[in-house]
């Protein structure tokens, strides 16, 4: 019982000072004048009371792992598109995870999508300053487009616990990223993903600099330590919205996931959404929408269960 009161009471604690933040930070651009600092003004769409709403998709263009030349072991199967893979999951926002700079008609697959993320690094700093450009350019041009993604962010871990990780960005380039972020007339989320297998407090630095983390296991293997690894990211990381990510195949096993593992990484990511621990979820990924996986179709129907609930 004292064990849940404490939990209890950090996830309010959690809670209350989000909304505190929030309103220091309208405050503080207001003091200012709003000349540059406005995104007090206007916030990327607020999510609904429901967990459908909260649910995203990381997609990818198909081939990108599949097929006769993919490393995973990933059957082959007819292609599906991005925008194709989340109508077929009932999830209504997605996270583009591509480079290159794709043309108005590809981009016009997600007209109809709620919210759109999309890939501001591919896990590198020389991806980082291909992509940004581009990327940047597309807030006048997609209203749906809510933030940007640093995908593959940390490499490996420092010699010095206390200094930040290896990255795509430096420390530096992620203040003026973030500075960039905040000075953009309508405000959009910048959010880094991050593996279980990379906590440690050489993350912590980069942290103040994001707007979210995606936290992901990479092996089949590892969602039996779920539990374990979320207490211990969020005993470094107390306080910043979450999106747990959700493997349907087993990457680091190069194989199918197992059923029984979906079902418990669903089960305690419903737990950590009822307790307000996390934002939402994010599914990986779309090229898998069609191949008849039994951790695809368990999703499919967990995602019809408890679409439609609350807090």
């Amino acid at each position: 019982m004292e064990t849940n009161i404490k939990q209890i009471s950090t996830i309010m604690d959690r809670r209350e000072f989000l909304k505190k933040t929030s309103a220091l930070a309208g405050l503080s651009a207001l003091s200012a004048g709003c000349s540059s600092l406005c995104f007090s003004k206007v916030k990327y769409p607020a999510y609904e009371n429901n967990l459908q709403d909260r649910l995203w998709m990381w997609g990818h263009d198909p081939g990108a792992y599949d097929g006769p030349k993919g490393v995973y072991n990933i059957p082959l199967s007819a292609p599906m598109s991005m925008a194709e893979g989340i109508k077929s999951m009932g999830i209504p926002n997605v996270c583009v995870i591509r480079g290159g700079t794709p043309n108005e008609e590809y981009r016009e697959q997600f007209k109809d999508v709620k919210r759109i993320a999309w890939n501001l690094s591919g896990g590198s700093n020389k991806s980082y300053y291909a992509m940004k450009e581009y990327v940047f350019g597309l807030r006048d041009t997609t209203p749906n487009l809510t933030g940007y993604y640093l995908d593959d962010f940390f490499h490996g871990r420092p010699k010095v616990e206390t200094d930040p990780a290896p990255a795509s960005l430096s420390i530096d380039e992620m203040k003026k990223l973030y500075e960039e972020t905040l000075a953009y007339k309508r405000r959009l989320e910048l959010a880094i993903v991050l593996y279980t297998s990379q906590i440690g407090p050489w993350i912590k630095p980069v942290m103040k600099y994001v707007d979210t983390v995606s936290l992901w296991i990479w092996s089949g293997s590892d969602i039996q330590k779920i539990e374990e690894n979320f207490k211990k990211y969020r005993s470094l990381v107390p306080d910043k919205p979450t999106l747990l990510g959700i493997y349907m195949w087993d990457f680091g096993g190069k194989q199918e996931l197992k059923k029984e593992f979906m079902v418990k990484q669903l089960d305690y990511a419903y737990k950590l959404y009822k307790e307000g621990q996390i934002e939402g979820l994010i599914f990986h990924c779309t090229p898998l929408c069609n191949k008849g996986l039994a951790a695809v179709d368990y999703a499919r129907e967990w995602i019809t269960k408890h679409g439609k609930e609350g807090r």
